[in-house]
C-alpha cells in the first residue's frame, strides 16, 4: 500500500514576531472483540511508515484520524516527524517546539487501561511511558542553520496480556485515543515541573545505636625544658566522655567500638583498648566484663584522656560491632 504523508507547507517569510504552529494527530485505538484477539492488526495511517510530518515554517494547522484494532499481546508502532524545512525553504531563526502526547478514552467509550504507550526518540531512547491514560511533553529545538533539520519519534502501543482481566475489555465499548499536538516558537518554552509521582526508594534502616564524643575539660601540661630548642615545651591534653546509646528494641550483648582518631588516647576507663595501630591511629576498644550488655534505651558512658586541646576532633571509619556508624561530636 502506498505510503501516506500529510504535510503542511506555507511559504516562509522573514519572521519578526513569535510564530506558533499547532498541529494535531488523533489516533483512535479500539479493543477487538474476544473472538478477534488473534486477527492481524491494520497499520496506522493506511500502512505508512511515517504517520505524520510537522513542518514548522509559519502558522498553520492540520489533523487526521485513523482507527485500528488492538488485542492482548499485540504491539503496534508508528512514527511522526518534525522538520524545519520543505523543498524550498529553511527557517531563518532558532526553532523551538513542544510536542504533547495525550492518551485518553475515545468519546463515548471507556479507556483500555492495560495499554502501555512508549515514546522513543530517533535513537530508540525511551522518552517516557504512558500507562493506560495520561500525557507527556517533549521539548526540543532546531538551532539556526542553513541546512534543514528533522527529528523523528516513535509511538509504541502494547497490550500486555492478563487472562484474568482481558475478558473485561471484550466488545466495542472500549477505546483509547492518542492525540499528538505540536507547537513551535522562536523562543524557548517554559518547561512545566514534572507531575510524575516520586517513586519511594528502599526504606532506610533505622540506626540501632548512637555514639557521641564530648570534651569534658582540657589543660596544658607542665612545661619541659628542651635543650636543643632552648624552649619550654608544653603539651595539650583533654578529658573526654564517649556515650553509647542503644536505640534498638534488643539488648546489645558485647560490644566493640572501632575508629580512626585524630588524637592519641593516653588512658581510658570503663573500657579496654583491644588494638591500636599507630600508623593509621586506628583504635578498637571493647567492653569490660561488667558492662558488656547495653539494654534498649540505655546509655553507657566511658571516658579517658587524650592528646590535644579537644578542638577539631575527627573520627573516620567508625563502626560498632562491624556496623558503620557516625560518632557525633558534642
Amino acid at each position: 500500500m502506498a505510503a501516506f504523508f500529510i504535510k503542511v507547507v506555507i511559504k516562509i517569510k522573514k519572521l519578526i514576531i513569535i510564530s506558533f504552529l499547532i498541529l494535531l494527530i488523533t489516533g483512535s485505538i479500539f479493543a477487538g472483540t474476544l473472538a478477534n484477539y488473534t486477527i492481524t492488526l491494520d497499520n496506522l495511517a493506511a500502512g505508512s511508515v511515517i504517520a505524520k510530518e510537522f513542518i514548522f515554517l509559519e502558522t498553520g494547522s492540520d489533523n487526521f484520524t485513523q482507527d485500528l484494532k488492538i488485542a492482548p499481546t499485540d504491539l503496534v508502532e508508528w512514527q511522526f516527524g518534525v522538520k524545519n524545512f520543505n523543498e524550498q525553504f529553511v527557517t531563518e531563526t532558532d526553532m523551538y517546539y513542544k510536542i504533547t502526547i495525550n492518551a485518553a478514552a475515545t468519546p463515548g467509550k471507556n479507556p483500555i487501561d492495560p495499554l502501555e504507550i512508549t515514546i522513543k526518540d530517533e535513537n530508540q531512547h525511551v522518552i517516557g511511558i504512558i500507562e493506560g491514560t495520561g500525557s507527556l511533553n517533549i521539548y526540543n529545538f532546531f538551532p539556526l542553520s542553513t541546512v534543514g533539520q528533522s527529528h523523528y519519534y516513535t509511538v509504541e502501543i502494547y497490550w500486555p496480556s492478563n487472562k484474568d482481566v482481558d475478558i473485561n475489555y471484550a466488545g466495542h465499548n472500549f477505546g483509547t485515543s492518542i492525540n499528538v499536538s505540536a507547537v513551535a516558537s522562536q523562543v524557548p518554552f517554559e518547561q512545566e515541573p514534572s507531575t510524575e509521582p516520586e517513586v519511594p526508594g528502599e526504606p532506610q534502616p533505622q540506626p540501632f545505636v548512637e555514639v557521641s564524643y564530648k570534651v569534658v575539660k582540657s589543660w596544658i601540661s607542665n612545661g619541659v625544658w628542651d635543650p636543643e630548642t632552648q624552649t619550654v615545651i608544653c603539651d595539650n591534653y583533654h578529658e573526654f566522655d564517649i556515650n553509647i546509646t542503644n536505640l534498638s528494641d534488643q539488648p546489645i550483648n558485647g560490644w566493640e567500638l572501632a575508629f580512626n582518631y585524630s588524637e592519641t588516647i593516653n588512658s581510658i576507663w570503663h573500657a579496654n583498648i583491644k588494638e591500636h595501630n599507630p600508623s593509621a591511629n586506628h583504635y578498637i576498644i571493647e567492653n569490660l566484663s561488667w558492662n558488656s550488655v547495653i539494654n534498649p534505651g540505655e546509655t553507657l558512658t566511658l571516658g579517658g584522656i587524650a592528646t590535644g586541646n579537644g578542638e577539631n576532633i575527627q573520627f573516620t571509619s567508625a563502626n560498632l560491632n562491624g556496623v558503620g556508624i557516625e560518632i557525633l561530636i558534642d
